[in-house]
């Protein structure tokens, strides 16, 4: 899908619920027996009408430029203060209203048919109505106002001479990303890699940074600190990168911040490092991440272990910083709620068998084993566990949710009924419409999201690198560590994925932003870390992963 396309459509979306808000706030109060569909539900119909949404026929010419975007304010803002009373909420309003100029900044609708649109939209949304819009009511207006964007019909034209196209020229801004393809951690590289593309994608659509085209760099952690050192090393002299995205795991993060980035001063964003150690590292402030540390979900992975009922529990882990960190987060919290925890037992990485660690953490006979370690251990050791009768109960973290992981296991055991009905958490963000915009751009790429964790902490991470160099008006590391902030946290104009353009607008207008993310708000602390919400998930009797609520 063209970034084109998806502007024309987000507008249609924008006027569909401008119209939609329009009609809420003219109906009388609802009452217990007829109040009209929550936030929620109307999100839910919004980004349902928007994956629905046919793409328009292709053209051999580009149709005339639409109106300016002060023209596209006035009438949508003329149409809303004609329906809308005095004295209602306009926040929510104003939102869409600024969503719908940028949208439409660069698309070929013309200003009839913006008004038109916007006439239409309100008048179906509030003819008649005595009682409060139903969701059906709701997603009927929407597909409406979907359905009637504009397509220009195909233009016959003789062969013309190639354009030059305006974009970004000159050498490309190179930025790193350390992420695993290889090792314990392979599986989850590729679709954090695609999160990246798309943000460069998105990047150098709008123009690029600072004039220049944006390239990202990948390179291969292995689920490894030396690996990942050494292609941290080659990143930042032979590539020249000031800023990388990485890496996966905590300890090659820790091990390549301390002998590469932190003395040769490049700026590093990990998206899925999680160990409380990175928090306290002497960083001089050049280490960030746009995942939720491990203090929080220890926290919330006790919670869920004393929720569920479960009085005593052990726990397997990677030893390693991660591994370590969030057992004992886990311990602490668990103990605070009156748990008992048996037996914490550490583990390395690819043994051929762990029956000597199981035996040790079932000794106290726990109510549940909990799975504190990367897919290929816990693989292996789950399945001894449950073919040897030391364990049938479990709970899981960040590092396994993996639908290949658990139809493997299943697919060991003989079925889905050995897991089914087991939970886990993982740092994950509440839906929003950041992530349905996200969705939408990966989906039209890659295929279906997938329930892996972390993809959109890698596209927030690359994002928030790229314009915090644009803030910074130099690729040069010192100066964009210093503009993350002035970037990712408020005070300033809030913007998302679908406002990249507009957000460098901002930036070269001497204009704050405030970046929120598809993985949340990414407000950096004095530490380089960001709050955020753990999603808790579980394993059907299908044996697929499934959410369950976000804390």
């Amino acid at each position: 899908m063209s970034i084109k396309r998806f502007q024309s459509m987000m507008l249609a979306v924008a006027i569909g619920v401008v119209a939609l808000l329009v009609a809420a706030c003219s109906q009388p109060a609802p009452t217990p027996a007829s109040s009209g569909p929550t936030a929620e539900e109307i999100r839910a119909i919004v980004q349902q009408e928007v994956a629905n949404a046919p793409a328009p026929a292709p053209v051999a010419m580009p149709a005339p430029a639409g109106p300016s975007a002060e023209e596209i304010a006035a009438m949508v803002q003329q149409a809303v203060a004609d329906s809308v009373p005095e004295g209602t909420d306009s926040a929510e309003i104003s939102r869409m209203v600024e969503q719908a100029v940028m949208a439409a900044q660069a698309d070929a609708v013309s200003g009839d048919d913006i008004e038109k649109l916007v006439s239409n939209a309100v008048m179906q949304a509030s003819d008649s109505q005595t009682e409060p819009l139903s969701a059906s009511e709701v997603e009927a207006i929407v597909a409406a106002a979907v359905a009637a964007i504009p397509t220009p019909e195909p233009v016959a034209i003789p062969p013309q001479p190639p354009m030059m196209m305006m974009g970004p020229t000159g050498d490309p801004i190179n930025i790193g990303t350390l992420f695993d393809y290889t090792g314990e951690l392979g599986i989850y590289g590729p679709p954090i890699r695609n999160g990246a593309d798309i943000a460069a994608e998105i990047i150098n659509d709008a123009g690029g940074i600072l004039g220049r085209p944006v390239r990202a760099v990948h390179k291969d952690g292995g689920t490894s600190p030396q690996v990942t050192t050494d292609a941290a090393r080659a990143l930042a002299t032979t590539d020249g990168a000031q800023a990388i995205v990485g890496a996966l795991a905590s300890g090659s993060t820790i091990a390549a911040a301390n002998a590469v980035t932190i003395p040769n001063e490049v700026v590093l964003i990990s998206p899925a490092s999680t160990s409380p150690a990175i928090s306290v590292l002497e960083d001089n402030d050049y280490v960030f991440r746009t995942a939720v540390f491990d203090g929080v979900q220890g926290i919330i992975l006790a919670d869920l272990a004393n929720e569920l009922g479960y009085k005593t529990a052990a726990a397997l882990y990677v030893n390693n910083p991660y591994g370590e960190g969030l057992a004992d987060v886990f311990k602490e919290n668990f103990e605070r709620l009156g748990g008992e925890v048996t037996a914490l037992v550490p583990h390395e990485q690819n043994q051929v068998n762990y029956l000597s660690e199981l035996e040790t953490a079932v000794e106290g006979d726990p109510d549940v084993l909990i799975a504190i370690s990367y897919p290929v251990s816990t693989e292996v050791y789950v399945r001894e566990a449950v073919e040897g009768e030391y364990a049938d109960t479990f709970l899981f973290v960040d590092a396994n949710k993996s639908q290949e992981l658990i139809d493997s296991i299943n697919d060991s055991v003989g079925g889905p009924a050995a897991l089914s009905g087991m939970h886990g958490t993982a740092p994950g963000a509440v839906e929003t419409d950041e992530t349905a915009i996200f969705r939408i751009l990966y989906e039209a790429r890659y295929g279906e999201v997938g329930v892996q964790p972390f993809i959109g902490e890698g596209f927030d991470a690359f994002m928030i690198a790229a314009l915090a160099t644009e803030h910074a008006g130099a690729y040069e590391s010192s100066a964009i560590r210093d503009s993350i902030r002035a970037v990712a946290n408020p005070p300033g104009i809030k913007v998302g994925p679908g406002d990249i353009a507009k957000a460098l607008e901002l930036i070269r207008g001497g204009h704050d932003i405030d970046y929120e993310g598809v993985a949340g708000e990414q407000n950096f602390d004095d530490n380089g870390d960001v709050l955020g919400t753990i999603e808790i998930w579980k394993i059907d009797e299908n044996g697929q992963i499934a959410h369950v609520e976000y804390k």
